[in-house]
Protein backbone atom coordinates (compact mmCIF):
# COMPACT_ATOMS: atom_id res chain seq x y z
CA UNK A 1 0.00 0.00 0.00
CA UNK A 2 1.62 3.22 -0.80
CA UNK A 3 2.75 5.74 1.88
CA UNK A 4 1.32 8.78 2.65
CA UNK A 5 4.51 10.92 1.68
CA UNK A 6 3.59 9.59 -1.75
CA UNK A 7 0.59 11.96 -2.10
CA UNK A 8 3.05 14.98 -1.86
CA UNK A 9 4.35 14.11 -4.70
CA UNK A 10 1.33 13.70 -6.69
CA UNK A 11 0.43 16.44 -9.45
CA UNK A 12 -2.39 18.50 -8.05
CA UNK A 13 -4.07 18.01 -11.79
CA UNK A 14 -3.59 14.34 -11.33
CA UNK A 15 -5.02 14.14 -8.24
CA UNK A 16 -8.08 15.95 -8.34
CA UNK A 17 -8.90 14.46 -11.82
CA UNK A 18 -8.48 11.10 -9.98
CA UNK A 19 -10.88 12.12 -7.40
CA UNK A 20 -13.37 13.00 -9.41
CA UNK A 21 -13.16 10.28 -12.01
CA UNK A 22 -13.39 7.70 -8.56
CA UNK A 23 -16.46 9.39 -7.04
CA UNK A 24 -18.33 9.80 -10.57
CA UNK A 25 -17.74 5.22 -11.24
CA UNK A 26 -18.89 5.24 -7.27
CA UNK A 27 -21.87 7.15 -7.62
CA UNK A 28 -22.79 5.87 -11.50
CA UNK A 29 -21.75 2.08 -10.30
CA UNK A 30 -22.51 2.22 -6.95
CA UNK A 31 -25.30 -0.55 -7.75
CA UNK A 32 -23.33 -2.83 -9.40
CA UNK A 33 -20.04 -2.77 -7.79
CA UNK A 34 -19.62 -5.25 -4.39
CA UNK A 35 -19.05 -3.91 -1.15
CA UNK A 36 -14.83 -4.47 -1.00
CA UNK A 37 -14.48 -2.15 -4.40
CA UNK A 38 -16.77 0.38 -2.75
CA UNK A 39 -14.54 0.60 0.43
CA UNK A 40 -11.43 0.37 -1.31
CA UNK A 41 -12.16 3.81 -3.92
CA UNK A 42 -13.72 5.39 -0.78
CA UNK A 43 -10.01 4.67 1.23
CA UNK A 44 -8.56 5.96 -1.71
CA UNK A 45 -10.57 9.29 -1.98
CA UNK A 46 -9.90 10.13 1.34
CA UNK A 47 -6.12 9.33 1.22
CA UNK A 48 -6.32 11.86 -1.83
CA UNK A 49 -8.19 14.10 -0.64
CA UNK A 50 -6.25 14.06 2.98
CA UNK A 51 -2.99 14.08 0.85
CA UNK A 52 -0.45 16.48 1.39
CA UNK A 53 0.30 19.90 -0.64
CA UNK A 54 1.39 18.63 -4.28
CA UNK A 55 4.56 18.89 -5.80
CA UNK A 56 5.68 17.61 -8.85
CA UNK A 57 8.53 14.65 -7.93
CA UNK A 58 9.23 11.33 -6.79
CA UNK A 59 7.19 8.18 -6.16
CA UNK A 60 3.27 8.92 -6.05
CA UNK A 61 3.37 5.83 -8.75
CA UNK A 62 1.85 3.59 -5.92
CA UNK A 63 -1.16 6.36 -5.80
CA UNK A 64 -1.64 6.51 -9.47
CA UNK A 65 -1.38 2.77 -10.13
CA UNK A 66 -3.78 2.22 -7.05
CA UNK A 67 -6.29 4.94 -8.91
CA UNK A 68 -5.76 2.86 -12.16
CA UNK A 69 -6.21 -0.35 -10.34
CA UNK A 70 -9.52 0.86 -9.19
CA UNK A 71 -10.80 2.19 -12.15
CA UNK A 72 -10.02 -0.90 -14.23
CA UNK A 73 -11.54 -3.30 -11.51
CA UNK A 74 -14.85 -0.92 -12.16
CA UNK A 75 -14.68 -1.53 -15.89
CA UNK A 76 -14.67 -5.13 -15.62
CA UNK A 77 -17.48 -5.14 -13.34
CA UNK A 78 -19.41 -3.04 -15.24
CA UNK A 79 -18.93 -4.13 -18.43
CA UNK A 80 -18.82 -8.38 -20.06
CA UNK A 81 -14.67 -6.80 -21.56
CA UNK A 82 -13.58 -9.85 -20.02
CA UNK A 83 -15.62 -12.02 -22.09
CA UNK A 84 -15.18 -10.05 -25.36
CA UNK A 85 -10.99 -10.35 -24.18
CA UNK A 86 -11.27 -14.15 -24.70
Amino acid sequence: MPGEEDLSNMDANTKKNSIETLKKLRDAYQCQLNASVIAEIEVVIAALEDGCDCSEDSSSDGWRMRVLVLIADVVRLVTNITDLMM
